[in-house]
């Protein structure tokens, strides 16, 4: 593994890696591909014979560059297998890890030891997030996962021995259900997506997943042109990078906070994929006024209000275009989301106050690091309520200072 232009640090988001030098053309990683963990998208009937043929070419260079490559039975699982590719990468990943001394001291060494993903929730931490449908989805997720572990012992013995074989390697037993959750949860926050053959595919790259994600990335990664490497480079797109600028790359673009609380075990506080609930939305939908709320949001953002400007932001995509409507019906609609607002806050079983003080440690409580991610995210959606109801206020306030008629109250 070469690092040309990063080298790993500690930063604002962990462990993660650091520009060593300004010069774009030089790459900031690069990994040969005949030590990386790679699976084909495709299976079955969907798959492509080139790039299969390509991912197994990488599997045999293991035996040159790290002394053994998988067998055969470990192979064709992950390569052909009609499972989940983050199944099969976790299968390659548990191989690796007892059998091949450079992966297990690269886990040992790098990759955590666990994971802090949703899915791996207990029901009590679950409780903290009150919410129902994201702790549903993460419980189902859980079952799922568990499942797939089932799946391989009951249908893939051959695999199952190649990863026992001589002892179980440097694990030293029998593999687990837990070895299995790890190594999946590994797959979850370390793997990511890159054409073989123009084939898309996944990956988990030595060097490269100490990348942290940002919605705002700064690289771009794949194999090398001359298909011998895997390689992360800085975005020539992207200004030039200070010294020690952190290198970035986006795990999803199009990923809420509660998609990565399930699989990576993080929020991103300005996560631009996080949405008003409509439900709040709806009694103005096409009735409140668009220039209404954009005179609002103007004036939110002017003081600085920025979940209250994200709320106007949020209105816009249902507010009426026309203009069509009067100050007497925008009041309508402000009193009825109000009330809604109001309803909704009333509903949690805590206050955004009293979140804040169990996060500050208040009651002597200690939270998991799971548990406290919940309290974190249920705040945040107390945070996106409340930031609504200012907007509310700002838009009663304006329309009442421009003689619209008697406001509500605020909520």
């Amino acid at each position: 593994i070469e690092y040309p232009a990063s080298a790993p640090g500690d930063g604002d988001r962990g462990r993660g890696l650091f520009t060593t030098s300004s010069d774009v053309s030089a790459p900031l990683v690069r990994t040969p591909l005949s030590v990386v963990l790679c699976v084909p998208e495709a299976t079955g009937p969907a798959a492509n014979a080139a790039c299969a043929d390509a991912v197994r070419a990488m599997y045999a260079g293991w035996t040159d560059v790290l002394g053994r490559s998988p067998p055969p039975a470990v192979v064709d699982f992950v390569v052909a297998a009609e499972a989940p590719k983050d199944l099969r990468i976790a299968i390659a990943l548990m191989y690796a890890k007892r059998h091949v001394p450079a992966w297990a001291a690269y886990a040992s060494d790098v990759m955590p030891r666990a994971y802090e993903s949703l899915y791996l929730a207990t029901e009590d931490e679950l409780r903290e997030l009150q919410d129902e449908g994201v702790a549903r989805m993460a419980a189902g997720s859980k079952a799922n996962y568990a499942a797939g572990w089932t799946h391989v012992l009951e249908n893939h013995p051959d695999v199952v021995d190649a990863l026992n074989a001589e002892g179980g390697g440097s694990v030293g037993c029998d593999a687990t259900q837990e070895e299995f959750d790890w190594a999946r949860a590994t797959a979850h926050t370390r793997a990511m997506g890159a054409p073989v053959k123009n084939q898309p595919c996944a990956f988990i790259v030595p060097g490269v997943d100490l990348a942290n994600h940002s919605f705002w990335p700064n690289t771009r990664y794949g194999v090398s042109q001359d298909g011998t490497r895997f390689e992360l480079r800085w975005d020539p797109a992207s200004p030039p990078p200070e010294p020690n600028s952190e290198v970035l790359i986006c795990y999803g673009e199009r990923m809420p906070n509660a998609l990565l609380m399930l699989h990576y075990g993080f929020l991103d506080p300005k996560n631009p994929n996080d949405a008003l609930d409509v439900q709040l939305m709806i009694p103005g939908a096409r009735r409140l006024r668009a220039i209404v709320v954009a005179d609002a949001g103007r004036a939110l953002e002017e003081a600085g209000d920025e979940r209250a400007t994200w709320a106007a932001r949020c209105m816009m995509t249902m507010a009426d275009p026309t203009d069509a409507g009067d100050a007497a019906t925008d009041l309508a609609c402000v009193r009825e989301m109000r009330e809604s607002a109001s309803e909704r806050l009333r509903g949690w079983p805590t206050t955004a106050e009293e979140d804040e003080d169990a996060l500050a440690g208040g009651g002597g409580a200690q939270l998991s690091p799971r548990a406290e991610l919940c309290v974190r995210y249920r705040l945040a959606q107390k945070r996106n309520v409340l930031g609504w109801a200012r907007f509310l206020d700002r838009v009663e306030s304006d329309l009442v200072a421009s003689g619209g008629g008697d406001g509500g109250g605020g909520t």
